[in-house]
Parts: C-alpha cells; sequence; structure tokens
C-alpha cells in the first residue's frame, strides 16, 4: 500500500509540474520593434541632441547654401543588446539634399554606446527612427 501511495503521490506531483504556465523567456536574437524600456542614448535625449548639433558635418550639406533648406531625414537603426549601433538606413529620405542622407547616415555610424533596449529585464536589441533635420538658413 505504502507504494501505491507513493506512486500516486509522485504521479500527481508530476502532473502538477506539466500543467504550470512556462516562465516568459526573452529572445536575446530577436530585433524588437516594441521593448519595456526604449534603448537610450547615454545621458538622454538632450545629451543626443548636443551631439547632433556638436558632430553633424554640414560641410557635406553646404552645396546647397546659397539657398533655404529645411530637410527632415529619418534614419533607422538598430541599437543591439550590447548597445552597439548595427544596420543603419535611411527609411525616408530627401530627393533635395543626396548629400543630407549619406550625412545622417554616418553622424548616426559616430554615435557612442547606447544603453540597450529591455524586454524582461533583459537587454535586448531594437529598431529605433530618428528624424533629422538640416536647416540652413
Amino acid at each position: 500500500m505504502k507504494s501505491t501511495a507513493g506512486l500516486f503521490f509522485l504521479l500527481t506531483l508530476s502532473s502538477i509540474a506539466l500543467t504550470q504556465e512556462p516562465i516568459a523567456t526573452t529572445d536575446t536574437s530577436k530585433i524588437y520593434d516594441i521593448v519595456e524600456q526604449d534603448a537610450e542614448f547615454p545621458g538622454g535625449f538632450e545629451v543626443l541632441n548636443k551631439f547632433i548639433r556638436e558632430n553633424i558635418n554640414l560641410n557635406e550639406v553646404l552645396e546647397f547654401s546659397d539657398k533655404e533648406m529645411n530637410n527632415r531625414v529619418f534614419v533607422q537603426f538598430v541599437v543591439n543588446k550590447e548597445g552597439l549601433i548595427e544596420d543603419i538606413k535611411i527609411m525616408k529620405a530627401t530627393t533635395y539634399c543626396p548629400s543630407c542622407n549619406k550625412e545622417a547616415i554616418r553622424l548616426v555610424a559616430s554615435m557612442p554606446r547606447w544603453k540597450p533596449g529591455m524586454v524582461n529585464g533583459k537587454a535586448v536589441s531594437m529598431y529605433l527612427t530618428l528624424p533629422l533635420i538640416f536647416a540652413i538658413q
């Protein structure tokens, strides 16, 4: 009888373990569009703006300096789980200033390591889109 009770307990315990909800896992190889905590430039948004102002090379776009210019370029890139920038591409280019598009890619590629996005408390790779405005007046 003892062996039957022990076997019943063991079978009950194993069936309870099989019916539990699986623990949420984070696929760290996936590139996320939506995360719990967005990737962040070191120091935050204000420091990002300062970095852009100080590192943009307007010499690359001065061919348009004889007229006013206000061109917006949308750059998409991946901040990987280590905070490095990868896979930079123009999502929305300006047709009036091809050199603005090239400078936008160069500028994003020169950025320092970011704080990566987070899902379930783990660092993950994520897509970001950054609008850059090239204005000469």
